[in-house]
């Protein structure tokens, strides 16, 4: 597999990630302001920094194969 294909691979985990960590926050600071947010802030403090890491990574190796083809 090329190195492109694994960038864009490592693109869309990172954006799944992020979506995972990010969007449960959202959702409970606008729709449930006085609920507790103990599981969207764990969420966003464990998986968002990963999916942020998978994503700059996937674009590193994204530009990288795109300059050697």
């Amino acid at each position: 597999m090329r190195l492109s294909r694994w960038g864009i691979a490592f693109i869309q985990l990172g954006a799944l990630l992020l979506a995972i960590g990010l969007l449960p926050l959202g959702v409970m600071a606008t729709l449930f302001p006085g609920a507790s947010a103990l599981v969207p802030v764990l969420l966003s403090l464990s998986v968002a920094p990963l999916g942020g890491l998978c994503l700059l990574a996937g674009l590193v190796m994204w530009g990288i194969g795109t300059l050697r083809r």
